[in-house]
């Protein structure tokens, strides 16, 4: 079950009080525990009411323990077990199923909060598998689209700053966050947009001004570039190439994000075959959507045979500058002259 099931569950009254969270998402499994907080523990009296155990450590006799003491001050206790060893790892503890059946029966003193954070979300073994069936568990997975939206619309409007649908949409590409594999999650997302709003002098926010806060130096440096390359001006190319030198120092790594610019430049080129949409074909690379975009643009200018020359080239660049062959600043100049496309 999802978040959206917690808080329906929740409201009713009916998610019990032994409960699992797991799921890629800690930003609401912490939301989550904290509204179970606030709602059975008075705020003086947290520090003896609500107990946090680090489950790498804790038995589950400890668990049980706690679990099972009363509080002079709360009507409840809230007892919060931080990744629990046997959940994630194939180890022996000798309570633990013990355990299993304990979580099956109602707690008559505590709420008992099993939290499995989304690192080791993904290693869940059997006996957590069972532990989710004897327990009132939610996953707390990545939001869908429209969910999104309405977190980021939200925490915009609370700052008295206003978002249209396309910018809306800008930057939920910029950040990344349905990438394949991407660590990006709500929790970057919420400091992000706080950024956003702090930085906005007008109520509403500009596509312009998402890039700025949310594209770092190096990645600027690579999509100026590469729009000086597409445009057939060596001389602007080889000027950023100077400034990146000259300001950043970062040539090597500014390399490194050209090479992967180029990469997804062909395959954008080999799928824009198939007949895909940008969506589409980002989704299947697994690459950023907005980074795509800028890719597949490029790419246009350019043939086929031409980005392969430039793949070898950088990839030669790489090894070169590694073997001390070549320094990594004449690298990225020599590149920034010979990248134009028809050269």
């Amino acid at each position: 079950m999802s978040y959206k099931d917690f808080a329906n569950d929740y409201k009713k009254g009916i998610t019990g009080d032994t409960l699992f969270f797991y799921g890629a998402e800690d930003y609401l499994m912490n939301w989550a525990r904290d509204l179970v907080v606030n709602d059975n523990v008075p705020e003086d009296s947290r520090d003896l009411d609500v107990i946090t155990l680090d489950g790498e450590t804790v038995s589950a006799y400890d668990i049980m323990g706690q679990a099972r003491a009363y509080s002079m001050f709360s009507d409840k206790r809230v007892v919060i077990v931080n990744n629990y060893l046997p959940l994630f790892r194939k180890v022996a503890d000798v309570g633990q199923d013990e355990l299993k059946e304990f979580v099956k029966s109602p707690q008559e003193s505590s709420i008992l909060i099993f939290i499995l954070d989304a690192q080791r979300s993904g290693d869940i073994t059997a006996f957590g598998k069972q532990m989710i069936k004897a327990c009132s568990s939610y996953e707390f997975a990545r939001l869908e689209r429209a969910d999104l939206k309405a977190f980021i619309t939200k925490r915009v409007h609370s700052a008295s700053k206003m978002i249209a649908r396309r910018e809306l949409e800008h930057l939920i590409d910029v950040t990344g966050y349905y990438n394949r594999d991407s660590a990006y999650d709500l929790a970057e997302l919420d400091k992000d947009i706080s950024k956003i709003v702090k930085a906005a002098s007008e109520d509403e926010i500009s596509a312009g001004l998402i890039e700025d806060i949310l594209t770092g130096d190096s990645d600027k440096f690579v999509f100026n570039l590469v729009d000086a390359l597409t445009s057939g001006d060596r001389g602007r190319a080889l000027a950023i190439a100077e400034a990146i030198i000259r300001d950043q120092d970062g040539a090597m790594a500014v390399l490194a994000l050209l090479t992967k610019q180029f990469e997804i430049m062909y395959d954008a080129l080999e799928l824009s075959k198939e007949g895909l949409s940008i969506a589409q074909m980002a989704k299947k690379t697994g690459a950023n959507e907005f980074r795509f975009k800028r890719a597949y643009n490029a790419a246009n200018k350019y043939s086929l045979t031409k980005i392969k020359t430039i793949l070898k080239d950088l990839y030669n660049a790489d090894r070169d500058i590694k073997r001390g062959d070549i320094d990594k600043d004449t690298a990225l100049e020599l590149f920034a002259l010979s990248a134009c496309p028809g050269r």
